[in-house]
């Protein structure tokens, strides 16, 4: 195998999760979890809101298309806002976002105040994600891969819980967004302190830093990595519920093995990180795009009774490159860092609310199934990529 070609590999001497670090760790890692769940919660829910709330298949496309603008916009405003506030303040800002908006989502009557609810859902993650990342990597210097990997675990965990919301929210929906905000709520009055950059006034226009890093190969090549996930996670896993139950699955299985495919995918983090230190991201993307289209075909072709069984396994590999493309990112970035993971993660989730907003249009003529097996070809596309790029062995 070749060396690693994206990311620096482990310092010399790594250093164990462990220490006074936990607490901050624990506060980041704990509300990565709830937001985590947040940004996807209304698709499990759905089944039951669309009945409440008299809503279409295409309604949920929008709400999806709308928390993904939210996230990509507020990924630019939290990560220029880092140059001059701090990562704690920003973090607290995300907390109270997201309380605002689980009680919004909660109350909400109607379509248009869960919309907004949810954008504003999408607004918290947008500011929390990248000061909270570039704060992990401060913490652990010596071991950011690994960090990253175990940092990455909320987000897996989040999705899992979210999943299981169909089955526990059906006798009120509503409950479900109003229990999420009390931690958030807590969040907001208590905020550990974490080690801070030194904040440089003398740095160079932001514009000019993005042009600086747009040019780098990793940075490309791990925004086609993370592109290749979320594509996956806006479309084929966030239809998943009404795709199975509109032919017959129950709604309880679905969203049970949605859930044991957000806590496989813990593990599959884990596999993914020790195999980016060992062969690199490019390696590690390639083979997890090509095992994401390999699973999600035969369980759309086949008949569902069968092809619901193979959602776990789907939905533990699909998300699983994320961890990856994030150590690309972090690796190729200066320490003072939220703004470059902020415009990072905004053109990403642009591109994947463009894409929930190209989804909710052609719902009005295209079958979802067909739009489930389009957004297949994306992962094989990212493979190609990735391939295309990896150095040749003589």
């Amino acid at each position: 195998m070749s060396p690693p070609d994206s990311g620096p590999g482990p310092a010399a001497g790594p250093e164990p999760l462990a220490g006074r670090r936990w607490v901050p760790f624990g506060y980041l890692f704990a509300l990565y979890f709830i937001l985590g769940g947040s940004e996807t919660m209304i698709s499990p829910l759905f089944p039951l809101v669309r009945v409440d709330l008299g809503l279409e298949e295409f309604h949920q496309a929008a709400i999806l298309a709308a928390v993904a603008a939210g996230i990509a916009s507020f990924n630019v405003i939290g990560g220029a806002a880092s140059r001059w506030l701090t990562d704690r303040a920003l973090v607290r800002s995300a907390a109270a976002c997201l309380a605002a908006g689980m009680v919004l989502s909660g109350a909400a009557p109607s379509f248009w105040p869960l919309l907004a609810g949810q954008a504003l859902l999408g607004v918290a993650f947008g500011i929390f994600f990248p000061p909270a990342l570039a704060v992990v990597a401060r913490l652990y210097p010596g071991v950011v891969g690994k960090a990253i990997a175990a940092y990455g675990l909320a987000y897996s965990f989040g999705l899992a819980a979210a999943a299981l919301t169909g089955n526990v929210g059906a006798g009120n929906w509503r409950w479900v967004f109003y229990a999420c905000a009390l931690p958030a709520l807590v969040a907001v009055v208590w905020t550990p302190g974490w080690p801070e950059p030194d904040r440089d006034p003398a740095l160079p226009p932001l514009w000019a830093q993005i042009r600086q890093y747009a040019g780098m190969r990793v940075l490309r090549l791990s925004g086609l990595a993370s592109f290749g996930g979320v594509s996956m996670h806006y479309v084929v896993i966030g239809f998943a519920p009404v795709y199975f139950v509109d032919r017959g699955i129950h709604l309880g299985l679905t969203v049970s093995l949605m859930a044991a495919g957000r806590l496989l995918s813990a593990g599959v983090k884990l596999v993914g990180g020790a195999l980016y230190d060992r062969y690199g991201g490019l390696w590690t993307a390639r083979l997890m795009m090509l095992v994401t289209s390999g699973l999600g075909l035969p369980m759309l072709l086949a008949p569902p009774r069968w092809g619901v069984w193979l959602l776990a396994a789907f939905v533990g590999i699909a998300v699983s490159v994320l961890p990856v493309a994030n150590a690309m990112l972090v690796g190729a970035l200066p320490p003072q860092s939220g703004w470059g993971i902020g415009v990072f993660r905004a053109a990403l989730l642009g591109s994947a609310a463009v894409l929930s907003g190209v989804v909710s249009l052609l719902l009005r003529w295209l079958p979802l199934e067909t739009l489930m097996l389009a957004s297949l070809s994306l992962p094989l596309l990212v493979a190609a990529a990735t391939h295309a790029a990896m150095p040749r062995q003589n």
